[in-house]
């Protein structure tokens, strides 16, 4: 006679894996806080612990022992993608391999060139709203990963904190992201 509870299926591991991916795609963006990635997490720790509840039935369950063996890797998935998902350091990452492209623009406009301007276009591994010039600094706005409302992005400012166009509507939240750069999160 078999076990009622049987190993994780296509439906707990794709949703993990779905989750998972989300949460990495979310959490690449830098400055991204965690209110944005709560829900998320929320439900990816409810399929963990709705998977912890059918492993530890599973191994009370004499004969589903011998299921949890035999199915190890399917056992194994969930945990892995979980560590995974919340281990990996992406925002570092994907703004480390995406540094150069932004600085070779911020640099072509601080030096004047003509051909700097920048609307909506790619640099490296984000797609870019606009670029900015103030002063020596040169200010990126980001598609995705804000909140839908307020725009978000990176600063370029290598002589320390930059200073920002006066705005009538709201003063952006600026803060050290590393090396030259800044975080910016509009603020109303």
């Amino acid at each position: 006679m078999g076990s009622s509870t049987g190993a994780p299926g296509i439906p707990l591991i794709g949703s993990l894996v779905v989750l998972g991916l989300l949460l990495l795609y979310t959490g690449s963006f830098p400055g991204i806080g965690p209110l944005w990635v709560l829900p998320a997490l929320l439900v990816f720790f409810g399929l963990g612990v709705a998977w912890f509840v059918r492993l530890v039935r599973a191994l009370v369950d004499p004969a589903g022992r011998s299921g949890v063996g035999r199915n190890l890797l399917r056992w194994a998935a969930p945990p892995l993608i979980g560590i995974l998902a919340l281990t990996l350091p992406l925002e570092e990452s994907r703004f480390a391999l995406s540094a150069e492209s932004f600085e070779k623009v911020a640099r072509s406009a601080v030096a004047g060139s003509a051909d700097w301007k920048m609307g909506p276009g790619r640099l490296g591994l984000f797609d870019v709203s606009w670029a900015a010039r103030h002063g020596n600094t040169v200010r990126f706005a980001l598609v995705g990963g804000g909140n839908g409302i307020h725009q978000h992005g990176v600063i370029w400012s290598p002589r320390g904190e930059p200073p920002l166009p006066e705005e009538e509507e709201y003063e952006p939240d600026v803060e050290h992201y590393y090396g030259p750069w800044y975080l910016w999160n509009e603020n109303f």
